[in-house]
């Protein structure tokens, strides 16, 4: 029987199992890290010597737009590379060369469904603001000011939590298509259905956990300027968060040092979440050496 114990034991043995194989990926997000830290020194020294010309707050300065689209995609490919490995490492285990990491048709199919849910998500969360937007007018008009507040509280609420539905309901749209090897949604929906508050207490004890240790090496990391950042439209603040940021990023020991955590984080919370996905997944459709129930992609 699927239970949350069941999907967390199997997440946290997988990590265990492919050891090895996350902490190549933990290396190639530390490399992507350091390149980043080294590359957004130039823009935070010139956000800096912009705030500090001008008496007013700075409006700040913008990246090249051909260095920004670079860099998402770049992003981009090594967050489906390093997801689809975390899929292949659960559901293929036998794929194990190169610590599971490809770049091919699965990829590329994990960006169809990417896409596909970021686009359907966009249109879904504009149709439910001009909606929310639409009744809250209603409600001022018809019980004004407060009643409108409360009512817009309320429907605040049954859209954020519609939207959990949808996300932990559509999260095994990623190993599912990997598995069939195509675009599905309409088989993802269905394998979770009927497991919603298992797969969401799985995925908020993972979610906790992860943020847990990613709050505290940020209060190691960023402790002087914590303060600071919670203050943006402070000048001075503003000048000190953008201080830090030049003089901490560029190469350096202790930025080898920050890279190199922050890789082996990414790389752990990323196999924990796309293996607590994969591992749900292949429970729920009792896999078994690649063999799955044929009636969920009826």
């Amino acid at each position: 029987m699927v239970t949350v114990g069941s999907i967390l034991s199997g997440t946290f043995g997988f990590v265990r199992d492919n050891i090895r194989a996350v902490l190549v990926w933990s290396g190639l997000l530390t490399l992507f890290s350091l390149v980043s830290m080294i590359g957004m020194r130039p823009f935070y020294e010139a956000q800096l010597a912009q705030a500090q010309a001008q008496v007013q707050p700075a409006v700040p300065s913008l990246p090249h737009p051909g260095i920004f689209m670079l860099v998402m995609l770049a992003f981009i490919l090594v967050f489906l590379v390093q997801f689809a490995a975390v899929f292949r490492a659960v559901l293929f285990p036998q794929e194990s060369r190169f610590a599971f990491l490809r770049l091919g048709m699965d990829e590329l199919r994990l960006l169809g469904a990417m896409a596909v849910l970021v686009v359907g998500g966009s249109i879904a969360g504009i149709v439910c603001t001009v909606i929310l937007t639409f009744l809250v007018g209603i409600l001022t008009v018809a019980a004004g000011p407060a009643a409108s507040a409360i009512g817009a509280f309320i429907l605040f609420l049954v859209l954020f939590c519609g939207t959990i539905f949808l996300w932990v309901r559509l999260s095994l749209v990623g190993p599912m298509t990997m598995i069939q090897r195509q675009v599905v949604i309409g088989p993802a929906w269905r394998a979770s259905r009927g497991h919603f508050w298992r797969l969401f207490g799985a995925y908020v004890i993972i979610a906790l956990l992860v943020i847990l240790v990613y709050v505290a090496v940020a209060f190691v990391q960023m402790g002087p300027i914590m303060s600071d950042m919670l203050h943006p439209a402070d000048p001075a603040a503003h000048q000190r968060v953008l201080a830090w940021q030049a003089a901490n990023y560029g190469f350096s020991l202790r930025t080898l040092v920050v890279a190199i955590v922050g890789g082996l984080l990414y790389g752990f919370s990323t196999a924990l979440q796309g293996g607590m996905a994969a591992v749900a997944t292949a429970q729920l459709l009792n896999l078994r050496g690649g063999q799955h129930l044929s009636e969920v992609f009826e």
